[in-house]
């Protein structure tokens, strides 16, 4: 059995959306960034390590970061992106602010 989620994904200023749409975006977005990183028991843990990478190297060039640091860094922005491609490809062009927040329960 699977476990409880341990976080929700609410996509925001997408005003122009219906309901359902902002919902299927929603579940298109969880589960793009689920595979991304290794199933839903990494999410919340992937991104607590992105943001505290990004903080230990805030006003460092990248390169100046360790290597896993890095990786870490490389892993998340890219599962975010991916995940974000999934979501709105179907929906069109016209959702330049919209943004997915990760909030945990």
């Amino acid at each position: 059995m699977a476990a409880a989620p341990t976080y929700i994904v609410k996509m925001v200023d997408a005003n122009s959306l219906s309901a359902d749409d902002r919902v299927a975006a929603e579940l298109r977005f969880r589960m793009a960034l689920e595979f991304a990183v290794g199933g839903p028991e990494y999410v919340l843990p992937s991104l607590q390590a992105y943001m505290l990478a990004q903080t230990l190297t805030e006003g460092l060039p990248l390169e100046e970061a360790s290597e896993a640091v890095g990786q870490v860094i490389a892993l998340w922005q890219n599962a975010e992106t991916d995940a974000i491609l999934a979501a709105m490809r179907p929906l069109g062009d016209n959702l330049d602010n919209a943004r997915f927040e990760i909030l945990p329960l």
